[in-house]
């Protein structure tokens, strides 16, 4: 054999080499993107949380109270889908008929991840929002926040 038909070809090494750096970058891209997911996740929720502040603050302006609750409930779930009128009992299940007029959310949202709520608390002059944050952004920090009708802060309680 000639000395030119060894020199074709890779070795084992050189391939082995080469799906191991391919290995890596997969390894790298799979890790920020799961930082972005979570990101888009806040992101959400942040509106989320908007888009019912705003239906309540047309409650309260409406009603002249916010909707008030017993006990805490979970947003979105099958207890909280809807957001009607007091006369027809504030945030109500699927089931409950409200009437066009007076329905301020036909789908109240529920948290984008399966594990995590929005929980609602309220009474005639204030409510809480709790909702919690994966990741740290610019302008706030990781952590789980309450979003009330003045505001929102890490500070729980109806205001």
């Amino acid at each position: 054999m000639n000395k030119n038909q060894f020199e074709k070809g890779f070795t084992v090494i050189e391939i082995l080499f080469v799906i191991l750096i391919i290995i890596i970058l997969a390894g790298i891209s799979i890790l920020a993107l799961n930082g972005q997911r979570a990101k888009a996740r806040d992101a959400r929720r942040v509106d989320d949380v908007r888009q019912v502040q705003t239906a309540l603050e047309f409650y309260y302006s409406d009603e002249n109270e916010y909707p008030i609750v017993s006990q805490s409930i979970i947003l979105g779930n099958s207890q909280a889908i809807k957001l009607c009128s007091k006369d027809e009992g504030g945030f109500v299940t699927s089931e409950t008929v409200c009437n066009q007029d007076s329905m301020y959310m036909s789908q109240v949202p529920k948290d984008p991840q399966a594990s995590k709520i929005y929980l609602y608390t309220g009474d005639e002059n204030g409510y809480d929002i709790t909702y919690v944050k994966e990741k740290d952004d610019i302008e706030s920090k990781a952590g789980t926040y309450h979003a009330h009708s003045e505001s929102t802060d890490l500070v729980p309680g109806n205001r």
